[in-house]
């Protein structure tokens, strides 16, 4: 699925007031036959989650977050395969791998017997935590533990463009039915020497070997023997929102990530919380004092003029740059010249210039022009820092869609 396929306009919007009719089944999207829903700030996460629809009495919700929208449910050991399927003989071999490797390295040596399917699980929980890839899929019971993990990571200028972040809702008590779900088990691990799980309120789900958790959920909430008298009496157009209330994943837009992470912070939900050992202590350090030197700079940032960028043939010393075009100014003039540019203070506009001015400069190479690859990246660049740096998003388009002209000096075709 590439990003150019996913139109986040045919996701229905999330409505407090209308639920059931805030989903829809969208298979040409990464989501393929789960109902999904957005909402466009990740503010708005909590309103969902005080709807009644997820507040139903004996129904136990458990939560993924994700930090690209294009992610399934696929655990690490199925990224192995092509189908991102886990095979029994994947498994089995990777687990005895596992148990031999550790030998010597572990104080509970009844983890090295080869036990019943309850032992495996408690080896896989430990291998999982220590980076193993396992056909296990981390959940945790709370949903602002997923939106930290969703948002928790910086997008990547090298990556694609990445407009949404991802929450899925897994109904627990409809999975942990051995009748009415007999395949997929759940999981919550004994053993947790560093107290990772304790602190995430994390469990594990267990899908069954040869399929993936969203064909298996499909199969079994489409059966036609599945106890649903609602679903089984539902019309086309409102089957969708009757599935939710079983396995749904909820699009939150990727804006303002740091502001995020800063909101989650205060509900002491932060990787010195998540992750009680020296790692997390270390990782809590380092963002909260990169957060601290960035909005310094942001308050900092002097106005002044923007460096035009050079255009470096590939192999040769850097030249003096062509004059930007005069039709569209410099890449401040194009980031101040939209209504919207006036909500943003001059310091985060000159900031961004800077930032664009910087990269676009290392990606002129001479050709450039006549290269698409490298005018598609530099746009994806430009997105993906207007984004960062929180320029509003009704601009980003026109931003976008001139920034080669300016650049270019006019020439741009």
């Amino acid at each position: 699925m590439t990003a150019s396929a996913f139109d986040a306009s045919k996701i229905p919007v999330w409505n407090s007031e209308h639920p059931e009719k805030s989903f829809d089944i969208l298979p040409e999207q990464p989501s393929g036959r789960i109902p999904v829903t957005k909402i466009e700030h990740w503010r708005d996460f909590t309103s969902l989650l005080e709807s009644p629809f997820f507040n139903r009495i004996d129904t136990q919700f458990i939560f993924r977050g994700q930090r690209m929208y294009d992610w399934g449910m696929t655990p690490t050991l199925a990224r192995m395969t092509k189908n991102d399927i886990v095979t029994e003989e994947l498994a089995k071999r990777q687990l005895d791998m596992f148990r031999k490797a550790i030998r010597g390295r572990i104080s509970d040596h009844s983890l090295l017997d080869d036990g019943d399917e309850r032992e495996h699980d408690e080896l896989w929980s430990i291998g999982q935590h220590h980076g193993l890839m396992t056909p296990l899929l981390d959940w945790t019971y709370s949903p602002y533990v997923a939106l930290f993990f969703a948002f928790a990571k910086e997008d990547q200028q090298d990556e694609k463009d990445n407009p949404y972040r991802a929450v899925y809702i897994l109904n627990k008590s409809f999975i942990s039915d051995d009748e009415l779900c007999p395949d997929i088990r759940v999981f919550e691990p004994k053993k947790d020497d560093h107290g990772r799980l304790v602190s995430q309120a994390g469990l594990f789900t267990f899908s069954p070997y040869d399929a993936t958790i969203e064909n298996k959920l499909t199969e079994v909430l489409t059966d036609e023997d599945f106890p649903d008298d609602e679903l089984k009496t539902a019309a086309e157009g409102e089957q969708s929102g009757i599935l939710a209330k079983y396995i749904c994943k909820v699009y939150i837009k990727n804006e303002e990530q740091q502001e995020c992470l800063k909101h989650l912070r205060r509900m002491n939900v932060h990787h010195a919380s998540l992750f009680p050992d020296l790692i997390g202590a270390a990782d809590y350090c380092n963002i909260f004092m990169a957060e601290i030197e960035r909005d310094k700079a942001l308050q900092q940032q002097p106005i002044e003029p923007v460096r035009e960028p050079l255009i470096v043939e590939a192999g040769q010393p850097e030249q003096p740059s062509l004059p930007l075009g005069q039709n569209a100014g410099s890449i401040l003039g194009l980031l101040t010249s939209t209504p919207e540019s006036q909500e943003v203070e001059p310091s985060r506009i000159q900031l961004i210039a800077d930032e664009l001015n910087k990269y676009l400069s290392k990606s002129m190479v001479v050709d450039w022009q006549a290269r698409d690859t490298v005018q598609a990246e530099m746009k994806n660049a430009t997105r993906v820092l207007l984004r960062k740096y929180g320029y509003p998003v009704n601009a980003r388009d026109t931003i976008v869609e001139n920034i080669l002209e300016v650049v270019g000096g006019g020439n741009n075709q």
